[in-house]
């Protein structure tokens, strides 16, 4: 009877013991190891490249529109949470940024029922963009100085609000007229980030946005001419960033 109880005891304890390393493992594999939390604010320069496109107005399409190179220049600032999605950091950003993707006079095909070569005009644009990124980064060459990694590889992805402002030369008559459009789009886009010290680094992105952005214009003709495209953006970009 003594030796069955101690059986009982032996057992009881050895299941106890495999419960605590089953919940211990469990644990280790949900509970991701801490983060520091961290502001940030980002200032940047570069390029921007947007792709040839169609320009609807009205009934008649103008078709491979090519639009201008830009600069773009911009800030973000947002917040990296304390607390890691396996190996990367997730946080979140406010971008607000500015390029001009303006359509210089080029010879180009009008089609409606037929196509015919004519000239498309100036048409100058200038767009603002308000980009809410959800961010994920991959913190390297992490060390003592730099808990979040020296070289910090990222990720942005999210949705934008584009304000477009259009001033037409000569496509429609009365000739110089404008208009604004406010449309919502897209934003992402990879980089990478060095720290140079705990509150300064640089980095580097490739961005692209999407948007179709509509204008209204009048017109001795056809009364109200509606013009659309979309604009399919390329950026290069590069800038410091300082932490908090």
């Amino acid at each position: 009877m003594f030796s069955r109880r101690i059986g009982v005891v032996t057992t009881g304890l050895g299941r106890t013991k495999s419960l605590l390393v089953v919940t211990s493992a469990l644990a280790s594999l949900v509970v991701a190891a801490p983060a520091a939390a961290e502001w940030f604010a980002d200032f940047y320069l570069g390029g921007a490249f947007t792709q040839k496109h169609d320009v609807d107005t009205n009934s008649v399409t103008t078709l491979d529109v090519r639009f201008d190179k830009s600069f773009a220049g911009g800030a973000r600032g947002g917040y990296w949470f304390p607390f890691e999605l396996g190996p990367l950091n997730f946080g979140v950003g406010l971008d607000i940024s500015h390029f001009r993707p303006d359509i210089s006079r080029q010879t180009r095909s009008f089609c409606s029922r037929f196509c015919v070569s004519g000239q498309f005009d100036d048409l100058d644009l200038s767009v603002w963009t308000v980009g809410f990124d959800a961010m994920l980064r991959f913190p390297l060459l992490k060390s003592s100085q730099f808990p979040t990694g020296q070289l910090q590889p990222y990720i942005t992805v999210g949705p934008a609000i584009f304000v477009t402002h259009a001033e037409d030369r000569r496509n429609f008559e009365p000739s110089n007229q404008d208009d604004t459009d406010t449309s919502v789009g897209v934003k992402v886009g990879v980089g990478a980030a060095w720290q140079f010290t705990k509150l300064i680094a640089a980095f580097a992105e490739y961005r692209f946005t999407h948007f179709s952005p509509e204008f209204t214009f009048r017109d001795n003709t056809l009364g109200s001419a509606t013009l659309s495209t979309d604009l399919n953006t390329h950026y290069l970009l590069m800038g410091v960033s300082l932490r908090f």
